[in-house]
């Protein structure tokens, strides 16, 4: 990790809950966990409120395929950890050598006609959100995907967008075997909300969206709301803004694996704290994601008329 901040807690009640849970657990909290326990108010419960119910929650898609769906985005994105950590809990949900097809060249596996058609757009608009058509919406579609479906699916893709962008910026440490093995099993039975597992219903992917983009974006912080704004803006495709910032948003938004330790070193001796930088590296996380949310809905709302 990157921060050191955000790998030992921050606050002194999130440090003895992360050795408390390590201890209780026999094994490192990941990363994933840390970030969201860092700075819960400002980035942990609003991911976390839209996360949960996406993952586990009511949907077309079951809780493997979402899975999967969530891997192929992070391998989208060149993310060593999310990729390992998702698709070992899709292999739980589903079959181990399907997953490991479906990351070697989906359009190989056998996955339904229906998933191998959204991974196709998800694909598309996860890489080339600018080339993104009706027509490859109204081919999903016409191959069977209900519009709540395909909603589901871009909520999974766009929620990882921003995660895989978190982990490479932060540089999550990857899990050994026997934990990974551990974290994937603790997953599927407990999804992505503190407590026993359940299943919440159907999300409203649209208020979720926003609510995390308010927080984000307009909530009060340690940084200047007009800074995140320009970070999030230009992680959009927007203008360029001052350094050290633009080069290290473009760079989170477009090749977020070729962030460097000095990149990160850089931000946070101008924004003088881990607390400004992780704020910033956030923004530009969810402003690429949002980006590509209202992207998605604009094409379906356009195949649909």
């Amino acid at each position: 990790m990157r921060l050191q901040e955000v790998e030992k807690g921050g606050s002194v009640g999130t440090r003895l809950l992360i050795r408390f849970i390590s201890l209780v657990s026999g094994m490192r909290l990941p990363d994933a966990a840390r970030i969201v326990m860092y700075y819960k108010e400002f980035y942990g419960d609003p991911m976390t409120a839209w996360t949960h119910p996406v993952m586990r929650g009511e949907s077309g898609w079951s809780v493997g395929e979402r899975e999967l769906m969530a891997a192929m985005t992070a391998k989208w994105n060149a993310c060593p950890f999310c990729i390992d950590a998702h698709s070992s809990i899709a292999a739980l949900a589903l079959d181990k050598s399907l997953v490991q097809t479906a990351l070697d060249d989906y359009r190989r596996a056998e996955l339904s006609p229906k998933l191998k058609a959204t991974m196709v757009f998800l694909e598309k608009l996860a890489v080339r959100p600018g080339d993104v058509a009706v027509t490859d919406m109204q081919a999903v579609l016409h191959g069977g995907v209900s519009t709540g479906e395909m909603e589901d699916a871009m909520a999974v893709m766009i929620l990882f967008t921003i995660t895989v962008r978190c982990a490479n910026a932060f540089g999550f440490t990857l899990l050994n075997g026997k934990d990974s093995e551990r974290a994937a099993k603790r997953m599927l039975a407990q999804g992505y909300a503190w407590g026993k597992a359940r299943t919440p219903p159907h999300p409203d992917h649209r208020a979720l969206a926003e609510a995390l983009r308010r927080r984000v974006l307009e909530g009060p912080g340690v940084t200047d709301i007009a800074l995140r704004q320009a970070v999030a803006n230009r992680a959009a495709g927007g203008p360029a803004i001052g350094e050290p910032f633009d080069r290290l948003v473009v760079q989170i938004s477009e090749a977020s694996y070729k962030v460097t330790d000095e990149q990160v070193k850089g931000l946070v001796a101008k924004v003088t704290s881990e607390k400004a930088a992780f704020e910033i590296i956030v923004s530009a996380a969810v402003g690429a994601g949002l980006y590509r949310w209202q992207k998605g809905l604009e094409i379906l709302k356009g195949a649909m008329t």
